[in-house]
């Protein structure tokens, strides 16, 4: 005897917390609505070492993706009706059923990232003497961040002695910069880009070090 089953009808009868979501592919613009999904059980940890902030959770989701739409694949992003972010990090295909089993991570900044910056991108020209920046243009502005100090250097080389004060970046969301990009905070604190970590990961905060501009 062959069973009649019916994978949209068992989906959506049978199963509890279904909710609408949004699939965005990785590296490009296109998403994906998905009216059927549901999120499994799911466990919070610490991310990285920062006093508690940043913090992951890994959850499972559930998928079943519109008819004549491509499967999910590694690196896109299931974004819920909260706004949470779930990287997915494997994919399982569930065909008697009729739908995908995605295991994702969210990445986030405990009670929201409390600062926001502006990302300016610099606008070089030749004024005569060769390439230099003339202006500043927008890359990215309100981006939520959380920013906490790294080290202080002190170069007794100098005279007077410099100090400088060097600060992380942890991002909400991986982005691309550009090697003359700064961070400019809403107390109009201007942070210059040193180095980008995480920016190619899809299971971690890409994290920027900084080194604040002092005038």
């Amino acid at each position: 005897m062959v069973s009649d089953i019916n994978a949209e009808g068992d989906f959506t009868q049978l199963a509890e917390g279904l909710e609408s979501v949004e699939l965005r592919r990785r590296g490009g613009s296109d998403k994906v609505a998905i009216s059927f999904a549901r999120q499994l059980d799911s466990v919070s940890t610490e991310a990285n070492a920062s006093d508690g902030l940043a913090q992951q959770a890994d959850a499972v989701w559930h998928l079943q993706m519109p008819s004549g739409e491509s499967a999910p694949r590694v690196g896109d992003v299931v974004v819920d009706g909260m706004g949470g972010r779930w990287t997915v990090l494997e994919t399982q295909e569930l065909s008697l059923l009729g739908r995908w089993r995605c295991t994702t991570r969210e990445l986030s900044v405990a009670y929201g990232c409390l600062d926001r910056v502006d990302i300016e991108r610099a606008v070089w020209g030749d004024l005569g003497s060769g390439p230099v920046i003339v202006d500043w243009s927008y890359a990215f502005t309100a981006l939520p961040v959380k920013i906490q100090p790294d080290e202080i250097v002190v170069d007794d080389t100098a005279s007077p002695s410099v100090t400088k004060s060097f600060f992380q970046i942890i991002l909400s969301e991986s982005i691309l910069l550009q090697p003359d990009d700064r961070f400019v905070a809403e107390d109009g604190t201007v942070y210059l880009l040193q180095s980008y970590e995480g920016a190619e990961r899809i299971d971690r905060l890409p994290v920027a070090k900084v080194l604040r501009e002092d005038n």
